[in-house]
C-alpha cells in the first residue's frame, strides 16, 4: 500500500488530497484545511483526523513497472516536486466523479421523497373526498 499527501492553496482555503494506491486499486478524498497547516498539524491530523476521511470508491489502475531510481535521484525528484506543487489531475477525476454519484444519489432520494409526498396529499384528498360524500 502506498499513499501521498499533497497540499496546496486553492483560494481561499488550504486543501490536502490524500491518495491511496493499493493493489492496483486507486482512492482518493480531499480536506479542507483553512488556513495554512504546518508539519506539526499535518502529523496530528495524520494520527487523529485521517481515519475520519471519506475516501472515493476504488477506482482500478494499471501500474507501470519502473526500474528502481538510485536513491540521490529519487530525492532530487522529490525536491523537484515540492518546488512546484501540482494538483494530481487523477485525484481531481476521482473526487469530481464521486461528488457526481453523490449528487445522483441525493437527486434520486429528493424525487422519491416529492413523489411520496404527491401521493400522501392524493390520499389526503380522496379521504376527504369520500368523506364528505358517506351518507348520500
Amino acid at each position: 500500500m502506498e499513499g501521498k499527501c499533497s497540499v496546496y492553496f486553492d483560494p481561499p482555503f488550504w486543501v490536502g488530497i490524500f491518495e491511496i494506491y493499493d493493489e492496483g486499486r486507486y482512492q482518493v478524498a480531499r480536506h479542507v484545511f483553512g488556513t495554512e497547516p504546518n508539519d506539526p498539524q499535518l502529523l496530528e491530523f495524520a494520527r487523529r483526523g485521517y481515519s475520519l476521511l471519506d475516501f472515493s470508491t476504488p477506482a482500478h489502475v494499471h501500474e507501470k513497472s519502473e526500474p528502481v531510481k538510485n536513491y540521490k535521484r529519487r530525492m532530487r525528484e522529490i525536491r523537484e516536486q515540492l518546488k512546484t506543487p501540482v494538483r494530481s489531475t487523477r485525484s481531481q477525476e476521482a473526487i469530481k466523479r464521486e461528488n457526481e454519484s453523490r449528487a445522483k444519489h441525493r437527486e434520486e432520494l429528493t424525487r422519491e421523497q416529492r413523489a411520496a409526498e404527491v401521493e400522501r396529499k392524493f390520499q389526503l384528498h380522496k379521504e376527504r373526498r369520500a368523506e364528505k360524500h358517506r351518507g348520500h
